[in-house]
C-alpha cells in the first residue's frame, strides 16, 4: 500500500513538474513577444508556483487520510505488532525444542520396562 502511496505522489509530482515547465515556457514566449513585461511574467510564474505548492500539500493531506481509513478499515498488521509476533514465535520455538530435548535426554536415561513375567504355581496334588 504504501509503494502505492508514493507511486501516485511521484507520478503527481512529476505531472506537476512537466507543467510548471510547460507554463514557465508560455510566460517566457509571452515576455519575448512583448505581450507582458517580465516583472508581470515573474508575478504570474510566482503566484502559479506558490499556488500548486498550496494545492500539492493539500492533496497530500487529503490523500494521507485516506490511505490512513483504507488501513484501519482493513486491520492490517502494524509493523511493531509483526515484530512482536515474531519474537513471541521464536521465544516458543526454543521452548519446543527445549522440551524435545529433555524429552529425548529423559528417554536415553530411562530404562525400558518389560512386562513382569506371570508367577505360575505348581499345582501340588494331596495324597
Amino acid at each position: 500500500m504504501e509503494d502505492l502511496f508514493k507511486k501516485f505522489i511521484y507520478t503527481g509530482v512529476g505531472w506537476i513538474s512537466v507543467t510548471t515547465d510547460r507554463f514557465k515556457n508560455t510566460i517566457d514566449g509571452f515576455i519575448s513577444d512583448g505581450k507582458i513585461s517580465e516583472g508581470e511574467g515573474k508575478k504570474i510564474v510566482d503566484d502559479f508556483l506558490k499556488n500548486t505548492e498550496t494545492k500539492k500539500d493539500e492533496i497530500e493531506t487529503q490523500f494521507g487520510s485516506v490511505v490512513d481509513k483504507i488501513i484501519k478499515s482493513f486491520s492490517f498488521a502494524t509493523t511493531n505488532e509483526v515484530e512482536d509476533l515474531e519474537k513471541k514465535i521464536a521465544e516458543l520455538e526454543a521452548l519446543v525444542a527445549k522440551k524435545e530435548t529433555e524429552q529425548k535426554t529423559v528417554k536415553a536415561t530411562t530404562k525400558p520396562r518389560t512386562a513382569a513375567k506371570p508367577k505360575t504355581t505348581k499345582k501340588t496334588t494331596k495324597k
